[in-house]
């Protein structure tokens, strides 16, 4: 059988406690200065039998704050009604966080029915039935029952084991994940702390992350009802023995968590709902308590519309975390005000990895908010645009194994992985295109502007985009096999785009290549140009750049040109020349260009960056 946590829950001095010991035989009220004072003031466990533990936790309202680490991984509520008292305050309180919270299943107890009559009892019962009408316990057993004389105790533990074996399977991230309720160090082992496994597995010599801190450790050993254990699983409430962690270092709201999976934020993303009993409005930049897991954190509250969150609604929000807080997307939390300390609402966490300015941030989270939970995956991921997603931040993002976002992806026919050398994305198709056809709209209107530019720097196109290298990399390597665009040298065009030059300046163009490969390797520089063809030097640097860019003209140092006709004939030449000699000197290549020692060294170092040939000494060997 599965295991089970029942949370009892309920207002102060209405015998969860007493109740706890009638059904388990053990009394949750630990401390001394609980038994001092007759009530519980921290949350306390017992077993119901080898599958199912029973939390008690406190019902005075200073110590809500511990009833929340008592509920944050139930999986049945017992909310507890003295029938001499009826519903009070933390009755309804407590109710309230139940329902915020989505527990699946609950019963309820009215108890100490020894000290009312039959009539009363059938009004508190109907006080119940309105109480719990339209939520998760509208279809509730309620068992009237009497700590003190055990009158109907063998029914509700009966309920309970009944109950029980109708839990849903929890929701398992893949990962080990526990929100740490008590901590404590015991003579012989060191840190000890416990709490219930809200996910995944985790065995003896595990290794393990602290979080808020980031602290690693080794895990000692385990218990789970009391017993050593090899192993604890999603649902056991677990003690763990930590190696080489101070007391110090960790405390109730900590997380123990697999490493790499979880992280310290300082904001997230929310959808919050207001109680509709709450008394006013949530405001713009309110500070609020947030309680989410063991944790408990001052925020402010930014809304992402409007300036206010009217009782009985909901709607997306950023919370600006006080202090840092190890949350996951899909948490529940819940919201208490600041003053009076009293919950006022809940929620679910949408999204963690909060990196953007406000203006962008709030787009998103009203995106994430209007998308059905089933495509909000798609919503994020696609949400992204030029900057895709890697593994690992969906990792972070997301709190599930890599298994869990393969399976994810697997089932989402709009989803796929990019992998570009080292590198992995997932994306969407839709983003895939959109980036894909913003990259030909940027060309196109690229070519209108520069009509006499053979193409784009790759450069020019990333700041267009806004993307890492290794995407635009990965976009232009998939667009130019497709023919999308087509690459000349170091520039991206539209394959439709050519350059046309006007009849006239065609013919200079011409007049000056034919010129070029006359001179061969001596050629004329812009000035001695302009003087033979009688054209300024601006007209002939508008036909040399075409020319250039085309693929007719080699410029070296910025001066010297050659018509590519020419280079072609002395790479042959110099290939020919390594046929039959390992190296090659200055002299040889002058007398092979038939040049100058004033053309010769820069033609040597253009073969040099070209990776034709390399230097050694003073002479030249040929790359291989």
């Amino acid at each position: 059988m599965k295991q089970t946590v029942i949370g009892l829950s309920g207002h102060i001095d209405h015998g969860k406690t007493a109740l706890v010991k009638a059904l388990t035989g053990v009394n949750t009220d630990s401390l001394t200065e609980e038994q001092k004072r007759g009530m519980t003031i921290d949350i306390g466990f017992a077993f119901l039998d080898e599958n199912i533990t029973l939390i008690d936790v406190p019902g005075h309202e200073k110590f809500v704050k511990n009833m929340m680490a008592g509920v944050s991984g139930i999986d049945v509520a017992l909310l507890v009604v003295a029938a001499d008292d009826g519903i009070m305050p933390q009755t309804r309180e407590h109710f309230e966080i139940l329902n915020l919270l989505d527990i699946p299943l609950g019963v309820v107890a009215i108890n100490k029915i020894d000290l009312a009559d039959d009539d009363w009892l059938e009004l508190i019962e109907l006080d119940i039935s309105e109480l719990i009408h339209g939520s998760f316990m509208e279809k509730a057993p309620i068992v009237k029952v009497s700590a003190e004389t055990g009158v109907g105790v063998e029914h509700l533990k009966a309920t309970l084991l009944e109950l029980c074996e109708k839990v849903p399977e929890k929701q398992d991230r893949g990962i080990f994940r526990l929100h740490v309720d008590r901590v404590f160090s015991m003579k012989g082992y060191g840190t000890v702390v416990t709490g219930t496994v809200n996910s995944g597995t985790l065995k003896v010599g595990d290794s393990v992350e602290l979080l808020p801190g980031m602290v690693k450790s080794r895990v000692r050993g385990l218990q789970s009802h009391g017993e050593e254990v090899q192993k604890v699983e999603t649902g056991d409430r677990a003690a763990i023995n930590l190696q080489g962690v101070e007391i110090k270092q960790i405390d109730r709201g900590s997380q123990i968590a697999e490493i790499g999976y979880l992280q310290s934020i300082n904001q997230m993303g929310v959808t919050l709902q207001l109680l509709g009993s709450a008394q006013k409005p949530i405001v713009q930049n309110q500070r609020v308590r947030i309680h989410l897991g063991t944790q408990e954190v001052m925020a402010r509250v930014a809304l992402t519309a409007g300036k206010t969150l009217q009782p009985g609604e909901e709607c997306p929000a950023l919370l600006r975390l006080e202090h840092p807080m190890v949350a996951a997307r899909g948490d529940k939390f819940i919201i208490r005000s600041y003053s009076p300390v009293i919950t006022i609402g809940g929620g679910e966490v949408m999204e963690v990895l909060i990196e953007e300015k406000w203006k962008v941030v709030k787009e998103k989270l009203q995106n994430l908010y209007d998308s059905p939970k089933s495509n909000q995956l798609i919503q994020l991921v696609q949400g992204e645009g030029a900057k895709p997603i890697t593994l690992d931040k969906l990792q972070y993002r997301l709190g599930i194994s890599k298994e869990q976002i393969d399976s994810l992806v697997e089932a989402r026919e709009e989803l796929f992985w990019l992998t570009h050398k080292q590198g992995k994305w997932l994306i969407t198709h839709n983003q895939w295109d959109t980036l894909k056809n913003s990259i030909t709209d940027y060309l196109k209107k690229y070519h209108l502007i520069n009509p006499l530019n053979a193409g784009a720097q790759k450069e020019k196109i990333r700041q267009h985009l806004e993307c890492e290298d290794s995407i635009l990399e990965a976009l232009l390597s998939t667009m130019m096999k497709t023919n999308l665009i087509s690459q000349k040298g170091e520039l991206y065009l539209d394959p439709e785009f050519s350059i046309t030059l006007s009849n006239e300046d065609d013919l200079l163009q011409n007049s000056v290549l034919i010129q070029l490969e006359k001179e061969g390797f001596t050629s004329s520089t812009l000035a001695q140009l302009s003087l033979k063809t009688g054209n300024s030097k601006e007209k002939l640097m508008k036909v040399i750049n075409v020319a250039e860019q085309q693929g007719k003209l080699l410029r070296i140092d910025g001066n010297l040109m050659f018509t590519q006709t020419n280079f072609t004939k002395l790479k042959e030449k110099v290939a020919q020349h390594f046929s039959n000699h390992s190296e090659m000197s200055v002299s040889e290549f002058k007398e092979l260009a038939h040049t100058s020692r004033k053309y010769a060294v820069p033609l040597l170092e253009y073969f040099d960056k070209k990776k034709i040939t390399y230097r050694e000494g003073n002479a030249r060997k040929l790359v291989r």
